[in-house]
């Protein structure tokens, strides 16, 4: 579930990159906390969507 509802906030973040929601990987998961990782289809790239406090926070790396 977590890798759904942070796609949809990688989609709708201003994105440089394509990427797809089954590249998503949990690296980060305490049910109140959590960060995934999702790889462009470069290879290169990759964005990280983390929730905390009821926030989402996306960095494109």
């Amino acid at each position: 579930m977590e890798i759904i509802r942070a796609y949809q906030q990688l989609m709708t973040h201003n994105k440089k990159y394509s990427y797809i929601q089954s590249d998503g990987k949990i690296v980060f998961n305490q049910n109140w906390a959590w960060i995934v990782v999702f790889q462009a289809l470069d290879k290169r790239n990759y964005a990280i969507v983390k929730y905390d406090n009821g926030k989402y926070t996306v960095i494109e790396v």
